[in-house]
């Protein structure tokens, strides 16, 4: 039920130098057993859903999601929305999947004036580890939009957090995009731009059977 995640890693943020602050080793060893125990947490958690016991399996996303883990409060959300180990609550759910979204898009800016797609080439590197958890959580928000599930239905919003996801890799995403794009659900209609999303999908073997239309050189 759960794409495989992996732990967040926040070691290589950068600092400004001017307001860096001495960290002592005691403090430092301290800090490192929180992060241990966190993502303890969040493994321990997939592995129990793995094995069905959904409700030791949110009790251990819920206690990552109270130590303000993203990865946490993503997993944590999404077992809300579902009702999987606890009662279902798609209220709350949204509450905790908008967090770990904004991690994920606080993590992706650096100025006003980058474009998503240049954001993805200057934080490859800084993202390889946590990439995976934080695009699903910015992919998941645009479902609660879309469906309405925990906030007011907005096609509009859902387009916009689908768009993000989408550009950064995500073939789900890229597959809403399209769809949107196809039927002008929440943007301006553009069959064209339909095309090349649901490629982009397709490409990662996600693409969608009856669609050999996107393939026609009229798209390109």
């Amino acid at each position: 039920m759960l794409k495989r995640v992996l732990p967040v890693d926040d070691s290589d943020k950068k600092s400004d130098p001017g307001s860096m602050t001495v960290v002592s080793p005691a403090q430092k060893t301290v800090d490192e057993r929180q992060q241990a125990a966190i993502d303890q947490h969040v493994q321990k958690g997939i592995e129990f859903h793995e094995l069905g016991q959904l409700e030791k399996a949110t009790h251990h996303f819920r206690l990552a999601a109270k130590d303000e883990s993203p990865v946490g409060m993503f997993l944590y959300g999404i077992s809300l929305r579902h009702g999987w180990g606890c009662k279902l609550n798609t209220a709350l759910a949204f509450q905790y999947l908008q967090k770990a979204a904004e991690h994920a898009i606080d993590g992706l800016q650096q100025k006003d004036d980058h474009s998503v797609e240049k954001m993805k080439d200057e934080y490859d590197a800084l993202l390889a580890s946590r990439k995976g958890e934080l695009i699903m959580a910015i992919y998941e928000l645009g479902v609660s939009f879309q469906q309405g599930w925990g906030v007011s239905r907005s096609r509009e919003t859902a387009f916009y957090y689908f768009q993000i996801a989408a550009q950064l890799g995500d073939p789900d995403a890229q597959n809403e995009v399209a769809q949107c794009y196809y039927t002008g659900q929440g943007v301006k209609k553009d069959v064209r731009l339909a095309a090349q999303y649901y490629r982009k999908a397709a490409a990662q073997g996600r693409g969608i059977m009856g669609n050999s239309w996107i393939f026609k050189s009229k798209y390109d």
